[in-house]
């Protein structure tokens, strides 16, 4: 998945530190990214390179997290840096598909970051402007103390499965996630008061009409592309039962074979790592033997 990025380490505990030469600028406009990009590569500037570039003044940084030895800033003003130098603005999307994965993994981790911060300016409890806190990522308001962290939403995905079918869907036109032709899974926010397996079963439902049982908990992993955290999960139904699609947010939903589904393009997201265990017929130990490997290695 996205965060697995070793041998590389990811360390976000925050510190108030200067940036140095080699440290990496996060700078975004929207869902676009600063980066030199190729088809296969994305390379976030250099502190140094950003000087050079376009005259920053690396005082005005804000530390996001380390990779390694090389922390990551993000600069917050993106209308004073022009593309120059082979560097452009691209696609969040885009670019977390490209080499190094874990280049990939900085930009979109600092874009979340990015987002919210600039969502996060004034106090939504008196209005006052934000600052800061010197001890912990968050913003911090001057006047009254409230103190604001940063936003994950809470999401379900689930792989519903009959034997040897497995429930799959497509988005509508009208879905945010345009980008995406492949088939889906079925996933939804946590509501308030709400367990994850409550959200589960209501998201079923509603999707397609049809109840679950047998719940057993998969993976998870963060998605900043929405500014989530996903909670990836198996489910079984009954694939005899007639199926009520939600025509608001899917185009197609159908039960497919094991041996029709085609293979994922890469590995990135829990959705292709749900699709592949049970495509490869992977048992529950399995997968979960695979996982605590990936995890010894961070």
């Amino acid at each position: 998945m996205i965060q697995d990025i070793y041998p590389h380490r990811f360390d976000n505990t925050y510190f108030d530190k200067p940036a140095e030469d080699l440290d990496r600028l996060i700078v975004c406009k929207g869902q676009n990214v600063l980066c030199k990009s190729t088809d296969t590569e994305a390379e976030l500037p250099t502190v140094s390179e950003a000087e050079e570039l376009w005259g920053i003044d690396r005082k005005s940084l804000y530390y996001l997290f380390k990779i390694d030895e090389a922390s990551y800033y993000l600069y917050s003003k993106p209308e004073e840096l022009d593309e120059a130098s082979g560097y452009v603005y691209e696609h969040i999307l885009i670019v977390r598909g490209k080499q190094p994965m874990y280049m990939a993994f900085a930009a979109a981790i600092g874009t979340h970051l990015s987002h919210w911060y600039n969502a996060n300016r004034f106090c939504g409890r008196c209005g006052h402007k934000l600052m800061h806190s010197e001890k912990i990522r968050a913003m911090q308001c001057p006047d009254c103390g409230n103190i604001v962290f940063p936003r994950i939403n809470p999401i379900i995905i689930v792989a519903v499965t009959d034997g040897d079918k497995l429930l799959v869907a497509k988005y509508n036109k009208a879905h945010l996630n345009t980008r995406n032709n492949h088939y889906v899974l079925l996933a939804g926010y946590v509501e308030i008061g709400e367990s994850y397996e409550d959200t589960l079963k209501r998201e079923v439902r509603e999707e397609t009409g049809l109840e679950v049982h047998n719940i057993r908990y998969a993976g998870s992993q963060p998605w900043p592309f929405s500014e989530t955290s996903i909670a990836g999960f198996y489910a079984e139904a009954d694939s005899s039962l007639p199926l009520r699609r939600e025509d608001d947010e899917l185009a197609e939903l159908k039960w497919v074979d094991r041996s029709e589904l085609p293979a994922r393009p890469n590995r990135t997201s829990i959705t292709d790592n749900l699709i592949e265990w049970f495509r490869h017929g992977k048992s529950y130990e399995e997968i979960h033997a695979e996982l605590e490997d990936d995890y010894k290695h961070k």
